[in-house]
């Protein structure tokens, strides 16, 4: 029998799952709040142009979940996820906030940065590429903490 041998990178790119937006679920609390945080004057002073506009997007095509019935796997707003680099195995944990809160949250990925963009509706087990990280493909490797959870 022959074994064909991959790179780690080959290997995590061959059986790697990125969602689309239309893939992602966002829960009916997230979607009010962020709601209004991209229909206010004052939430949108938070971000820019494009990243409001690519929350916009985001919302209008997720799939819609009651809060209380969001998998323990889902990327909600609030959620502590670990993240790891496929390449480098690097690990980190990130959690994300609304950009009021990002200064007082350690390792805190806010809704209107690339990184909170990418993460916001996402599952355990996802890759994503990170426009803020051009070159490294990051795996949610861990739900740790959802607000949705007890």
């Amino acid at each position: 029998m022959k074994t064909l041998e991959l790179s780690p990178r080959r290997a995590v790119t061959k059986h790697r799952k990125v969602r689309r937006s239309s893939d992602r679920m966002i829960t009916d609390v997230d979607r009010r709040r962020l709601g209004t945080l991209i229909s206010t004057r004052e939430g949108r002073a938070w971000g820019t142009i494009q990243s409001m506009g690519k929350l916009e997007t985001l919302l209008e095509d997720a799939s819609p979940v009651v809060a209380a019935e969001a998998p323990e796997t889902l990327v909600t707003m609030n959620t502590t996820v670990k993240l790891v680099d496929v390449d480098s195995g690097a690990r980190r944990l990130v959690t994300m906030v609304y950009p009021q809160d990002a200064d007082d949250v350690p390792n805190a990925a806010s809704i209107v940065k690339p990184l909170g963009l990418a993460l916001i509706g996402r599952q355990a087990g996802d890759v994503l590429q990170c426009p803020s990280e051009p070159d490294h493909d990051l795996r949610i490797a861990e739900v740790v903490y959802q607000l949705e959870r007890p």
